[in-house]
């Protein structure tokens, strides 16, 4: 029989969840915990197949817990309980990994769903267990101050956050934001937690989406073949330092040269034979959509794992990495200042061409215009395509 452990201090809450998780079928035995402490001597002492755990606990909380799993039993999956989970932020954390978390006060319906379906992902033989970057999105989500000491292969770094911003990290001779895109790609890391912010210095500004979007790029470039690699246009310098956006609704951004693509070469036409039609992607839509407004120089068109549905005219690296840092930096800004109703996000450059990003559910799309063209005119009509997009 599966073992399920549930771990929370608040003793009438855990007596109730466990009474009412009881499994008629006998599909599944429930397990308690008051305290992190309590559950990590429990799973190094017996098979434990899934464990549901608050994240704010005396003695050794939550994330210390998922660390010790995610160190000795990392095929265990791991449900977090928390009071600050957002919709969002779940579907974030599920495209990096198969690590769940569910809001209180909790539904029941919701969270016997989920033990179902992580019991049944151990069956399967799939690594249910959380990921450095989920772990990482977790510990923002709950505000956490704390000072992260990851290993892997040999080698160790660390990591510092404080009210849940990253703000510094090393591993060797590297620090900040580079040190942390070296830690992120980092495979099978082990994770130790201390519930204290060891340096105070803020070496990094960037938001953490960013970096976690980056780091995965720098990742897939980095396992990329060599033929792939050489066939790759040269690539100019961004300066990735996040945009003052407090002092201006627009942001002049003329040190930053968005290299264009030299034009492609024409192929030699051909006669095929007929073929059905095929359905367009999501990017091959936007990309059409977005070509035919007037006044349209180049674009790119981001899924929200980071992936390129579209792109024209543009250096991939360059133009993605600055559309995700400011829109990260602007939906922060956003966030912290409790305002509503962002349709688009406009930077003005010197030469009087324009950048509009326009967010959606599940893409973001970056459109560079030239001076003459209205960005609220061509906003207005490709707002509500990104906001229907689905990748």
């Amino acid at each position: 029989m599966k073992n399920v452990l549930i771990v929370d201090d608040e003793q009438n809450f855990l007596l109730s969840l466990a009474d009412m998780l009881k499994d008629p079928d006998n599909k599944f035995e429930v397990l308690t915990a008051n305290n992190g402490k309590e559950a990590a001597e429990i799973i190094d002492s017996k098979a434990v197949d899934l464990v549901v755990t608050d994240l704010k606990m005396p003695e050794m909380d939550g994330f210390e817990l998922i660390a010790h799993i995610n160190n000795q039993k990392p095929e265990t999956p791991v449900i977090a309980m928390t009071a600050y989970g957002t919709t969002e932020m779940e579907s974030r954390l599920m495209k990096m990994g198969t690590f769940q978390y569910i809001e209180k006060p909790i539904d029941f319906t919701s969270l016997l769903k989920k033990i179902n379906e992580g019991l049944s992902s151990g069956k399967k033989g799939h690594v249910s267990g959380i990921s450095l970057p989920s772990f990482l999105q977790l510990l923002e989500l709950d505000k956490k101050t704390c000072t992260l000491t990851l290993s892997a292969g040999g080698q160790e770094g660390r990591m510092y956050f404080q009210q849940g911003e990253l703000i510094d990290a090393h591993t060797g001779d590297i620090k900040g934001q580079d040190a942390a895109f070296e830690l992120i790609q980092w495979d099978n890391t082990e994770i130790e937690i201390e519930n204290v912010c060891r340096h105070r210095e803020r070496t990094i500004e960037a938001p953490l989406g960013f970096i976690l979007i980056e780091s995965a790029r720098m990742k897939d470039e980095k396992s990329m073949p060599p033929e792939a690699k050489k066939k790759e246009a040269p690539r100019a310098a961004v300066e990735k330092k996040s945009p003052d956006i407090s002092k201006a609704t627009e942001v002049n951004v003329s040190d930053i040269d968005f290299a264009t693509k030299p034009p492609a070469i024409k192929e030699k036409e051909i006669d095929p034979a007929p073929l059905a039609p095929q359905k367009k992607s999501t990017g091959e839509e936007l990309a059409e959509l977005i070509n035919n407004e007037a006044g349209v120089t180049s674009h790119i068109v981001i899924a929200g794992d980071g992936s390129v549905l579209s792109q024209a005219n543009v250096i991939e690296k360059d133009f993605s990495a600055f559309v995700a840092l400011l829109t990260g930096a602007v939906l922060k800004a956003k966030k912290l200042l409790g305002a509503t109703g962002l349709h688009h996000i406009l930077v003005g450059r010197a030469s009087g061409e324009k950048l509009l990003i326009i967010t959606g559910a599940k893409v973001v799309a970056g459109i560079c215009i030239s001076s003459e063209a209205n960005p609220s005119t061509i906003g207005a009509k490709i707002r509500p395509a990104i906001l229907k997009a689905q990748t």
